[in-house]
């Protein structure tokens, strides 16, 4: 039969030291009380903010609409949920601004941390700062001060170092981008200067500038000499037909139709007709001519999207706009929020009051133990 517990038998044991528990209990708790009064007391503020809603009727959002895919080489907008690059929380614990805030408002000092190294005061400021990012958008940002108004003015200055930092940022991918894209412009401009130069050529050299139009209008001209050459064909035909070869009119209509025979082969074999070059050879010069037309085209279309989002990026350059807008500012506590002297007090007992349990059974423990070994033969 196995042993049970022995619960009982560890209540009557426990309760013959409950005035030793209680007195321990009860001296910590005073204790830690009295010690809690002299912990420096600290108050909080807390600033709400949210991100500025993207621009989409002004200029900005005129030219991001129109560059969008150029753009996602840069950051995304700054203060969203999120981003594909980082989140606008990250910035808020950056070793910059949390040296800034040290140093400004002299926390070394605050925090009686003189002989310290700087990553524990960071650690310490840590401890002082929230920042709590809420599913509708928001971010709340809570920093605790010995000094009421002084948190306020921390919070504050919180914010403003943030959008510093964002602003920074910002103009630093845009310098990139504009650069970049200042780049590929001034290459654009070059080949479109080359092919533009081509095309002149083309034009002096063949008097070709239109070469759909031109075509249209040769066709239609050889079309109409061709005709008559046939019309007089026919004349000639019924002419001989009636009055025989050697008539004075069918020699002037035979002339007629040599004249237009010659006009017809000249047309398609000498250049003149349709610019400076044979109908037989416009496929070649056309096609050349085209070929280049497309190049000047495609790159003078490409000039222009990418234009607006040069023009975007200068303007994120040269931009200034807060990442972080304030919706309620902060106030100063009317009263302290930290130690919880109360809590730490209570706990403390709680916690002592364990810890003999604890050292009550395990000398409990002991004893039975030793005492059993020295019954053993």
């Amino acid at each position: 039969m196995t042993d049970q517990f022995p619960t009982a038998e560890i209540i009557r044991y426990l309760l013959r030291f409950k005035w030793l528990l209680l007195g321990f209990c009860a001296a910590t708790t005073v204790g830690v009380y009295l010690y809690s009064l002299t912990m420096p007391q600290y108050f909080k503020s807390s600033i709400n903010c949210v991100p500025p809603a993207s621009d989409e009727a002004g200029i900005g959002g005129a030219l991001a609409g129109i560059s969008s895919t150029l753009k996602d080489i840069g950051l995304s907008k700054i203060g969203g949920k999120s981003g594909d690059n980082y989140e606008f929380i990250t910035l808020m614990f950056s070793r910059t601004i949390r040296d800034s805030m040290i140093k400004k408002f002299d926390l070394i000092n605050e925090y009686d941390m003189r002989d310290e190294v700087m990553d524990d005061v960071r650690s310490e400021f840590d401890d002082n700062l929230e920042v709590n990012f809420h599913a509708e958008g928001n971010y709340e940002i809570s920093i605790w001060s010995q000094n009421p108004q002084k948190s306020v003015t921390m919070c504050n200055s919180f914010v403003g170092y943030a959008n510093e930092i964002a602003n920074r940022i910002q103009r630093m991918e845009a310098e990139k981008s504009v650069k970049y894209m200042e780049r590929r412009v001034g290459m654009m401009d070059s080949i479109l200067q080359n092919i533009a130069d081509s095309l002149d050529y083309f034009s002096r050299k063949y008097r070709l500038f239109s070469p759909l139009d031109q075509a249209k209008a040769s066709a239609e001209a050889l079309a109409d000499i061709k005709s008559e050459m046939l019309k007089q064909e026919m004349v000639l035909g019924l002419l001989k037909q009636n009055y025989g070869t050697d008539d004075p009119q069918v020699r002037t209509t035979e002339g007629l139709v040599n004249q237009l025979r010659f006009q017809y082969n000249k047309a398609q074999t000498q250049p003149g007709f349709a610019g400076n070059f044979a109908l037989t050879d416009a496929a070649g010069v056309g096609a050349a001519y085209m070929r280049l037309y497309t190049e000047y085209e495609a790159y003078s279309k490409l000039k222009a999207f990418m234009l607006p989002s040069l023009e975007q990026a200068r303007l994120d350059m040269n931009k200034t706009s807060p990442a972080l807008l304030v919706v309620d500012t902060p106030e100063p506590a009317q009263k302290r929020d930290r130690p919880k002297r109360m809590l730490l007090a209570a706990g403390s007992g709680f916690g002592i009051g364990v810890l003999a349990i604890l050292i009550l059974l395990v000398v409990r423990g002991w004893r039975i133990m030793m005492s059993r070994g020295s019954r053993e033969p």
